[in-house]
Order: C-alpha cells, then structure tokens, then sequence
C-alpha cells in the first residue's frame, strides 16, 4: 500500500507540472475563441492544483520539504543575481 501511494503521489505531481505547462501551451495550439480558452484554462488550473495538492498529501511532509528548500535555493539565487555593467 505504501508503494501504490508513493507512484500514484508521484503521477499527480508529474501530472500538475504537465498541466501547467498545457494551460501555457493551450492558445498556441488550439484554434478557438477568448472565452473558450478562458473556461479551459480555468480548469486546467484547477485540476493542476488539485493533483497537486493532493500528491502532497499522498507524499507526505518529508517530500514538501524538500520541494520548499529546492525552490528557496533557486528563488534565492534569482532574487540575488546582479547584472554587471
């Protein structure tokens, strides 16, 4: 049971970067109109956030740590990059 929880967190996680990124790609690839788009959006933000919340709870607190310092490490050094004149 430990195992199935540990890949189907894992899919979910998988699942909302992928989500993400269809929500960015989607009016490229879709001819349709702006409110079509704004409804399909929509909701692949929500199923994005959805799954990935719920791979969170799936994963458990050691996994949200390690997401939270990975992400601190890089917006640390985002937020102190200096631009040489």
């Amino acid at each position: 049971m430990l195992k199935f929880k540990r890949i189907l967190g894992l899919l979910l996680f998988w699942l909302s970067w992928l989500l993400w990124v269809l929500m960015f790609a989607m009016p490229f690839v879709l001819d349709a109109d702006v409110a079509d788009l704004v409804v399909i959006s929509t909701s692949l933000v929500a199923a994005a956030e959805t799954s990935f919340i719920v791979s969170l709870f799936l994963l458990g607190r050691p996994f949200y740590q390690a997401i939270k310092q990975r992400f601190n490490g890089i917006w640390y050094k985002i937020a102190n990059l200096r631009v040489k004149p």
